[in-house]
């Protein structure tokens, strides 16, 4: 459920690029600083979206650097890391763990069962740094678990439960910016939790698992309208995002939200998998 807040960096301009690439690899190198370097194999673009806009917004010292690394061995490349990057690699790392986690209650995949003992220590270790946010992952996908065990028919139940989630962490301090955040968080949890959902629909029928837009479909939900109901959600999250004083990266988080988001939705090729 995770991979979708990701830069259209076709309408990037080369400077954006290569900034955008920096903040990866200093989220990147703060996880394996952090937790250790088989983590790094988790790291999401979502938390690049959350880093870079708590970084733009709170602007902490940031230390700037070229290295090689074992994904670059030969090749030194820039990282740019901040207090945001190390709180975002303990957020990258224990939305991994329970991810893992789900998707061996799910499906009974070994793989993952296998993962999550790899993630468990520094999940934990993460959590208890983080002890607020731990809980709101925790509560928030056992809420979930629930929501998928009882077959709710409504996606609201699951897209605000993850919302709720989302919210919490994109809390990072409490402050005045706390119900701005807080707000950007679950509008943005809740669109990727039901654009999840319609990437994953056919495939999740087929199988007989259970997924939120299902029982909405049979009773008359087409595309247009799940698009629609999308747009205004995205909306509602970038006018979020509007109210923030943001102007460090600012062109770089809003083509995520108004071009990123929206590449081939419901495909899932914007879930990228490679390490820059």
């Amino acid at each position: 459920m995770f991979g979708y807040l990701t830069a259209d960096r076709s309408r990037l301009s080369e400077a954006q690029r290569q900034r955008y690439r920096s903040c990866y690899c200093g989220l990147c190198r703060a996880i394996g600083q952090r937790c250790g370097q088989v983590c790094r194999l988790c790291l999401t673009y979502d938390m690049v979206f959350l880093t870079m806009t708590l970084d733009s917004l709170y602007e902490p010292e940031a230390v700037t650097e070229r290295r090689t690394c074992p994904v670059h061995p030969l090749r030194p490349v820039e990282s740019c890391r901040s207090a945001a990057a190390d709180y975002g690699a303990d957020l990258n790392v224990l939305l991994a763990y329970y991810n893992c986690l789900d998707d061996w209650e799910d499906e009974r995949r070994l793989l993952k069962a296998g993962e999550a003992k790899l993630l468990r220590a520094a999940a934990y270790a993460a959590g208890e740094r983080n002890p607020v946010q731990h809980s709101a992952v925790a509560e928030g996908l056992a809420a979930l678990r629930e929501i998928e065990q009882r077959r709710d028919p409504s996606p609201d139940a699951g897209a605000n439960a993850f919302g709720a989630l989302m919210g919490s962490l994109f809390v990072w301090k409490r402050d005045r910016w706390e119900p701005e955040l807080r707000a950007l968080g679950e509008g943005l949890g809740r669109f990727i939790y039901l654009l999840d959902a319609a990437r994953d629909r056919a495939a999740d029928e087929k199988k007989g698992l259970y997924n939120p837009l299902s029982a909405a479909f049979r009773d008359g939900l087409d595309e247009a309208a799940l698009l629609d109901a999308l747009s205004g959600i995205m909306a509602e999250a970038a006018a979020a995002w509007d109210r923030l004083p943001l102007v460090q990266d600012a062109a770089i988080l809003k083509n995520i939200l108004y071009h990123g988001v929206w590449q081939n939705p419901g495909s899932g090729k914007n879930k990228e998998k490679s390490k820059e």
